[in-house]
């Protein structure tokens, strides 16, 4: 049916009328969520699930093959990994990446689970980080 009236009828209004509201906050709430789940992982250096197999009834079985019982938590390779319900959960606890002055470079450290730099010349020698990504 066409509006009738002397008042143009607003934007919501048409698109309310057209049926095409509902549309439009589908897409508009499609959208948001994408942005959303990409928030967590600018916040974090980065993090990986993997589901639980269904034969495991009370435990995980590591990315090395080792097995944890649901509810425990461990660092391998410089992530903290927790096993739940549904599955393993592990996040990065060192930086994606660090930056430091061109006469140094990067040092990575698994055993410590750190980065840091070192002069290109006298790698004795620590230098500063002047910045980073992630945690």
């Amino acid at each position: 049916m066409p509006f009738s009236g002397k008042t143009k009828p607003s934007v919501v209004g048409y698109l309310l009328h057209q049926g095409l509201l509902a549309q439009f906050d589908t897409m508009v709430s499609a959208a948001l969520l994408v942005v959303l789940c990409t928030l967590p992982s600018l916040a974090h250096a980065a993090c990986l699930s993997t589901q639980r197999a269904p034969e495991m009834d009370r435990a995980c079985r590591d990315f090395d093959n080792s097995l944890h019982e649901v509810g425990s938590k461990w660092r391998v390779h410089c992530m903290d990994c927790t096993c739940s319900a549904s599955g393993i959960h592990c996040c990065d606890v060192l930086p994606t990446s660090i930056s430091f002055p061109d006469d140094c470079k990067e040092v990575y450290d698994e055993a410590n689970c750190k980065r840091y730099a070192v002069r290109k010349d006298d790698p004795s020698i620590k230098c500063r980080i002047t910045g980073g990504i992630g945690k």
